[in-house]
């Protein structure tokens, strides 16, 4: 059960270094301890699970954990349920605590937020399991469809928000997520081979 390593990218160290500079309300501290959570929730699954970590990779764009070898698809719908679980728990942990409110509010944010079933997020790690074990190779298929629906909603309201005056936080996550769902599509494509085998596994495992 190896522990593996961390490596760290220049585009997280210059997002850091930004965001301690902006963050004028104390946020920075405690959205880190949050995502340090989140992370450590899904190492105790792999773990747990018997699985082996390669290397936890922090990058601009959030931390990406690679395994030795893949997990089966009700390990890999665990691990990644684990992730938010644990902000989910915190978060109603914190609520109750005197001064607490600041961090369960992170906490549900974060959480949810991973939860929403697309691309590369853990809802979308989960959805792809559950579609995989349900219906094998149309998995890729479904998935592509309601990723782009999603994806067109939630940029469709926040275009509405940003009209009725509201923020452009919305907008922004659909356009992070639009272009996490490119990046996804290309890994997807060079992992075919590696789905494939996966699902034949899974069948025969049955």
């Amino acid at each position: 059960m190896g522990r593996g390593r961390i490596t760290v990218t220049p585009g997280f160290l210059f997002l850091m270094a930004w965001c301690n500079y902006a963050d004028q309300q104390g946020l920075l501290l405690p959205a880190l301890a949050g995502c340090a959570l989140h992370e450590l929730g899904h190492l105790a699954a792999i773990w747990g699970l018997g699985g082996s970590v390669r290397r936890l990779r922090l990058t601009a764009v959030g931390a990406e954990i690679q395994l030795e070898r893949p997990m089966s698809y009700p390990g890999e719908l665990a691990a990644a349920l684990a992730g938010p679980a644990a902000n989910l728990a915190a978060a109603w942990l914190c609520c109750r605590a005197e001064g607490g409110a600041l961090f369960a509010g992170l906490n549900l944010a974060l959480g949810c937020f991973n939860l929403l079933p697309v691309g590369r997020l853990d809802g979308g790690r989960a959805l792809h399991c559950l579609l995989s074990m349900s219906i094998g190779p149309a998995a890729e298929e479904a998935e592509a469809v309601l990723d782009r629906v999603l994806i067109a909603f939630l940029l469709a309201l926040g275009v509405l928000l940003i009209g009725w005056g509201g923020s452009f936080t919305l907008l922004l996550v659909a356009l992070w997520l639009l272009a996490k769902e490119k990046e996804g599509k290309k890994g997807r494509n060079r992992s075919c081979q590696g789905l494939q085998k996966r699902v034949k596994w899974f069948l025969h495992s049955k």
